[in-house]
């Protein structure tokens, strides 16, 4: 009897362990709690400012960790920090859709709730997405499906998003692109057009993606990649520093952010240089076929269009840079 009811609680445990570990698969995974820490200052009064803590931040919040993000004032009492290009996702490429933050800072050696002083959040609408793919023979047969899912993740944004624009750069031996449009159809059938060519200009098609999105207008900006490749076809100046300095730089108020997919086929995909472009809160991921390319595809048009601007709220008061505000916010995300 002992025997048995030993083997039946073991039996219990493993069934409870089974569902828990399969919960909370999917694109918009069951409701968990993540936390942003930041350090805040206010060296006038009117100019706050905000950085990101990496180390302590959960590691599924993509945001630009180098990047410092100014403010404005707002009234004559407040100012406020607009976070912009704010997304969760996590090692699956699941991302999570936030339901409420919960603000609290660190005074007299311990984390006490804030109400006075708030992060707010929405959605932003206005986004702008250009498709960087690769069109090399290396594709081979599977070109004409990969076609199909771009097309699939072109109606996807434009579905999930009321103000969407988007283009394409496609490369093989040459680059060509089709512009910014709010255009779905037209874009589509570019798509569908596509004809391979040999070898791989990856490094400028890439280039001509973000001098494109470098001239939108939108709050949010995204160039998403696709190969199975590395480049072996580009001008001699133009290499992945170059490319990450190009978005590092960039002097506009909206940054973009590079999200990058690397099929492992023929061509040899070169993921260190994937990781790298991936930047500026975007993520790589690197499918074994093109069966599961299909999912990755379907993700990342989820992750891409689901993005959030953030906006604290404080007071004018004056606090040095060398001695910030410490700041932390729990991030309750909504269940499926």
């Amino acid at each position: 009897m002992k025997i048995k009811y030993a083997f039946l609680i073991t039996s219990l445990v493993l069934v409870s362990l089974i569902m828990f570990n399969c919960g909370g698969s999917g694109i918009n995974p069951k409701g968990k709690t993540f936390e942003i820490y930041l350090d805040f200052w206010n060296i006038s009064g009117k100019s706050p400012e905000v950085r990101f803590d990496e180390q302590k931040t959960s590691r599924e919040i993509k945001i630009d960790f180098t990047k410092t993000f100014g403010g404005v004032t707002e009234g004559q009492s407040f100012t406020k920090v607009i976070i912009d290009n704010f997304r969760i996702v996590d090692a699956s490429s699941n991302n999570y859709n936030i339901e409420s933050i919960t603000a609290y800072e660190y005074r007299n050696s311990e984390w006490k709730k804030d109400i006075e002083f708030t992060m707010d959040f929405n959605q932003s609408e206005d986004i702008s997405v250009m498709l960087v793919l690769d069109r090399s023979e290396s594709l081979g047969a599977d070109f004409e499906t990969i076609k199909q899912y771009a097309s699939d993740f072109v109606d996807k944004v434009f579905t999930d998003r009321k103000v969407v624009q988007m283009g394409v750069v496609d490369f093989a031996d040459d680059v060509r692109s089709y512009p910014l449009t709010t255009d779905r159809e037209a874009l589509k059938k570019y798509i569908k057009g596509l004809k391979q060519g040999k070898f791989t200009t990856l490094y400028n098609a890439v280039d001509e993606g973000i001098d494109k999105l470098q001239m939108s207008t939108s709050q949010s900006k995204v160039l998403f990649i696709f190969t199975d490749g590395a480049d072996n076809n580009s001008s001699p100046n133009v290499n992945v520093d170059y490319l990450i300095n190009k978005i590092k730089g960039d002097k506009n108020t909206y940054k973009i952010t590079s999200f990058a997919i690397g099929l492992n086929g023929n061509g040899g995909v070169d993921k260190t240089v994937l990781n790298k472009l991936a930047s500026n809160g975007g993520s790589a991921s690197f499918p074994e076929n093109v069966k599961e390319l299909k999912g990755v595809f379907e993700k990342f048009s989820k992750v891409i269009s689901n993005v959030y601007n953030l906006t604290y709220l404080r007071n004018q008061q004056v606090i040095p840079r060398l001695s910030p505000a410490k700041l932390k916010f729990e991030i309750k995300t909504i269940p499926k």
